[in-house]
């Protein structure tokens, strides 16, 4: 049988925590460099969207498959190290394109919500208008499909959407055991008609039928999510080029009906 000293044991002790720091060392640089990339400020931050915006001019003039990094960095003026100080792939600069469309378009409403004080009202204004823009917003569903990003939904920020929830039962408007649980089940009703939407499953006054019953869901009573979601949605500025043919499909009347028109939703991820 072997025999360890306790100075064998101790010097592969002192191996082990060095591997270690030398782990959480190499995982901070990384993180670091992630960060500065993701979250750059000043010139950094203006030369960063120079890249964005000529990435997605490029992509709606060509689609994304003949365009490469060098048209990228001759269109947006800068050199290709400089490219490479913000993205490593093609794929990467696609993302933060579609992640500073979903900036601008947020931003777009924030004026709006800013101005409703009632929590419900909020939730109710927030989902029509992303319901509008996910089926609407053309330069969205072009980048997207032009770059193969259909999987990414266009929908409020999952954090976003959990503060004004919680609002709401800070307030007394919403009666809600599970702050997050409920955020993943409006999440899931929002992507499902949207996605049965544009399949012509339903029509599209089901994104109505999906607001009033987050509503109630919420603990609203349902003549007061009805009043609600027949609240027009305040005008939007600059609005995008907008789809030339909505989307068409029959009209929703009752539960059973919708149920019985889309297959069964699959599980929320």
């Amino acid at each position: 049988m072997a025999v360890f000293s306790s100075d064998k044991v101790l010097q592969d002790k002192a191996l082990q925590d060095k591997a270690l720091q030398d782990k959480a060392l190499q995982d901070k640089a990384l993180y670091a460099k992630a960060m500065q990339k993701a979250a750059p400020s000043g010139k950094r931050k203006a030369t960063r969207q120079v890249l964005l915006d000529a990435v997605r001019d490029l992509v709606f003039e060509k689609g994304h498959d003949s365009i490469s990094i060098q048209e990228i960095t001759k269109r947006a003026r800068v050199s290709t190290g400089t490219y490479y100080n913000y993205f490593d792939t093609k794929q990467d600069v696609f993302m933060a394109v579609a992640q500073n469309l979903q900036d601008q378009i947020a931003a777009e409403l924030e004026p709006t919500r800013a101005s409703i004080n009632d929590p419900a009202m909020k939730v109710a204004i927030t989902l029509k208008y992303y319901f509008c823009q996910s089926l609407d917003n053309q330069d969205w569903r072009d980048f997207a499909r032009f770059t193969g990003l259909t999987h990414l939904p266009l929908e409020q920020a999952i954090d976003a959407r959990i503060v004004d929830i919680q609002r709401g039962v800070t307030g007394g408007r919403f009666k809600v055991d599970n702050v997050p649980f409920t955020e993943s089940l409006i999440r899931g009703m929002f992507r499902h008609v949207v996605a049965a939407i544009d399949k012509g499953h339903v029509g599209r006054n089901a994104t109505d039928y999906a607001i009033r019953s987050i509503l109630q869901m919420l603990g609203l009573p349902e003549i007061v999510a009805k009043a609600l979601t027949q609240t027009a949605l305040p005008p939007i500025a600059a609005q995008k080029r907008l789809v030339s043919q909505p989307v068409e499909g029959e009209v929703v009347t009752s539960l059973s009906e919708y149920l019985s028109d889309v297959p069964r939703a699959g599980p929320i991820r």
